[in-house]
């Protein structure tokens, strides 16, 4: 709950951060997997923060539903479209999200990080639910600590490979990145992962 506290007060800040780069900047290592998806597929942010991913997907003809436990973070990201379904929900549960359908595409950008061991077991369960058979799920890892305040817990690659795995969830991509901010003390790891059918 502190950490979302963070994002709702510090809304206007961060969306302004978030803003100055773009989807395709953030995002580029694993941008050819959108081309792996059916037209008109159905793809969650979840954690959109100021939607400019949600957006970025809505205009590439995805169906997109963003998802922000921020109150005025999700404010924010409303007023950029009327055609993203945003909700208040959060992982690990994502209760809300698994009373509406199944997914092709998970986005967890920046978010792993604020759950710890059993709730990273928890939102891997939820993930393998929403998602279709052959769906995706991306996940980024940040490295890194705060000095505002944020709670950030370690964070394990390799374990998440492996729990994936026992999930039905297949890794698809493993790729490092710097910080696209250049915070010299924070880097990334992007993992894709395949919802293999039953």
């Amino acid at each position: 709950m502190k950490n979302i506290a963070f994002y709702h007060t510090n809304a206007d800040k961060l969306a302004s951060q978030y803003d100055s780069l773009t989807f395709e900047q953030v995002h580029a290592d694993w941008l050819p997997v959108l081309q792996l998806l059916p037209r008109g597929a159905s793809i969650v942010d979840i954690g959109a923060g100021s939607g400019r991913d949600a957006l970025a997907m809505h205009h590439q003809g995805f169906h997109v539903t963003a998802v922000e436990p921020a109150d005025k973070l999700r404010k924010l990201g409303q007023q950029k479209s009327s055609e993203i379904i945003w909700l208040d929900d959060k992982l690990p549960e994502l209760r809300r999200l698994k009373l509406n359908q199944r997914y092709d595409l998970l986005l967890i950008s920046a978010v792993w990080m604020h759950l710890d061991r059993n709730q990273q077991k928890k939102a891997l369960k939820s993930i393998k639910q929403l998602l279709k058979p052959n769906g995706f799920t991306v996940i980024t890892l940040r490295f890194g600590n705060f000095d505002d305040g944020r709670t950030a817990y370690e964070l394990d690659a390799d374990w998440l490979i492996h729990e994936a795995a026992t999930n039905s969830l297949q890794l698809h991509l493993n790729s490092a990145a710097s910080d696209k901010l250049a915070r010299q003390d924070v880097s990334w790891q992007t993992l894709v992962f395949r919802r293999l059918p039953e």
